[in-house]
């Protein structure tokens, strides 16, 4: 183990036994429906995103940053309703749906180049360089980007 492992030999002297490894299970899912009577799930409690991209933290944010748009001005007015609750979820679904697409497109694309660099890269964007930008973009700022408004 010591031979393979990423931190010195003396870290490893902390693992006594084979029940301390924990296995990592990666689901990418999400509810049916984000919202009932009193509760809203966004982010993580939302949709399970894999570890492909580090995106599952921008849409949380998204997330949050849609919902305090949709919401301020129900919840300052006193009459926040579930329709109110479910206009988050309609709002950021496709981002959602679009990304866990790109994100399990990405797990399965075997065909990959290495590049000058020596990192494995997907075959069509050694083809269609322009692509770099456009995924780039999408992980970077996703699917529909939210803007927090300035509520008074």
């Amino acid at each position: 183990m010591a031979a393979v492992s990423p931190f010195g030999a003396q870290r490893l002297d902390e693992i006594s036994s084979w029940e301390q490894f924990k296995l990592l299970s990666i689901r990418i899912d999400r509810l049916d429906k984000w919202a009932k009577p009193g509760v809203l799930c966004i982010g993580d409690a939302a949709h399970a995103m894999s570890p492909i991209g580090g995106v599952g933290v921008n849409l949380a944010i998204q997330d949050a940053v849609a919902t305090a748009n949709l919401l301020t001005a129900p919840l300052l007015a006193g009459e926040l309703s579930l329709r109110d609750l479910e206009k988050v979820q309609q709002r950021r679904q496709f981002p959602t749906v679009a990304t866990q697409f790109l994100q399990i497109k990405m797990s399965r694309n075997k065909a990959r180049r290495k590049s000058p660099g020596g990192s494995k890269i997907p075959a069509i964007i050694c083809r269609l360089p322009f692509l770099r930008f456009v995924f780039g973009r999408l992980i970077g700022l996703g699917f529909r980007t939210e803007s927090p408004l300035l509520h008074k």
